[in-house]
């Protein structure tokens, strides 16, 4: 086939092709400033976020360890007293949406999210945290004006957070016989905390041109589940050159209540009628509270002051991001 023969099949593909989805390629810019809205339309999402993430790391551990060891005639006790400290990290996120829109009124949408903090290089402890997030929701924009719309929506969302620590704990003592006695323990602790229901948010939608848009959201949310946390020691004891190691696994488990506000707020730039993105800011902070938590370590005493400790504690959950999001939308149906 001659070069000019494969320019001119190209050149009728393109305009077929072009003739075909002529409404989605048309520039935003271009369009009427009055326009219907398409009666089905599909909007692909994703999303990328960055920021500052405050989780109860060390709050968690406000008491870490509660232990009574014989060693001979001497007895090492240890309780190791945690001032409320705040842990503060970089973080993290990604978000994929699925939304289906029926006259710009009607909307239900499907998002999940991963959120992940970094782990500070010079902290030994190895402090992480990880949350997913899956909500499945409906919603409904009323048009106030041509270019103002009032939303509400509900969400059903289920949120799995796991939060993991490591730390040493040192002693040392006498015997009777007054040899010495060194005892390390080294703790591995995980947290795994499960919550779910229904949210409920209002939302505002300004579109002063045709190819801007504001957006604003606040969710509110109160959710229940359950919360288990599990705690590994080894405590290495060594008498002189002879040194041994001992096992101990705690599991603890009870309820949680999830409580707060998620306020976000985009600016909207949409290049064409099929994609467009998205500049914003996520502000989320949240209240965990806990209860009816009991753990049995061994010794009645310590059973019952670690349960009391552990079930008493309420935290505080925050997370403040910059994101980007690249949007694709098909319309169809007429």
């Amino acid at each position: 086939m001659s070069h000019k023969k494969i320019i001119l099949t190209l050149g009728v593909v393109f305009l077929s092709f072009g003739s075909l989805f002529a409404k989605d390629f048309d520039s935003t810019h271009e369009l009427p400033e009055v326009r219907q809205p398409d009666k089905h339309r599909v909007y692909f999402r994703g999303n990328s976020g960055y920021g500052g993430l405050y989780f109860p790391g060390l709050d968690y551990t406000k008491n870490e360890t509660i232990t009574a060891i014989a060693l001979g005639s001497y007895t090492v006790n240890t309780f190791s007293q945690y001032s409320k400290l705040k842990e503060n990290t970089e973080a993290n996120s990604n978000q994929f949406e699925l939304e289906y829109r029926y006259m710009d009124k009607f909307r239900v949408f499907k998002e999940d999210r991963t959120l992940v903090s970094k782990i500070a290089k010079d902290d030994s402890r190895l402090l992480q945290f990880k949350e997913k997030s899956a909500s499945l929701g409906i919603a409904y924009f009323h048009p106030l004006t041509p270019h103002l719309s009032l939303g509400v929506s509900l969400r059903q969302v289920d949120i799995h957070q796991i939060t993991r620590k490591s730390a040493g704990l040192f002693d040392a003592g006498f015997l009777s016989n007054g040899a010495s006695v060194t005892l390390i323990s080294t703790v591995d602790r995980e947290f795994n905390t499960n919550v779910k229901g229904i949210v409920p948010g209002i939302h505002l939608e300004i579109k002063p041109l045709r190819w801007f848009e504001v957006h604003f959201g606040k969710q509110f949310y109160n959710l229940s589940g359950n919360d288990t946390r599990s705690t590994l020691i080894l405590d290495s004891r060594y008498l002189g050159n002879t040194g041994t190691v001992a096992p101990n696994l705690d599991l603890s488990n009870g309820s949680v209540g999830y409580t707060g506000e998620k306020t976000t707020l985009d600016f909207v730039f949409r290049f064409s009628s099929w994609f467009a993105t998205k500049w914003g800011y996520t502000v989320e902070r949240y209240t965990m509270k806990y209860k009816d938590y009991f753990i049995y370590t061994g010794n009645l005493g310590s059973s019952i002051i670690y349960s009391a400790i552990e079930g008493s504690q309420k935290q505080n959950f925050e997370y403040g991001s910059m994101n980007f999001t690249l949007e694709f939308s098909k319309s169809f149906g007429g």
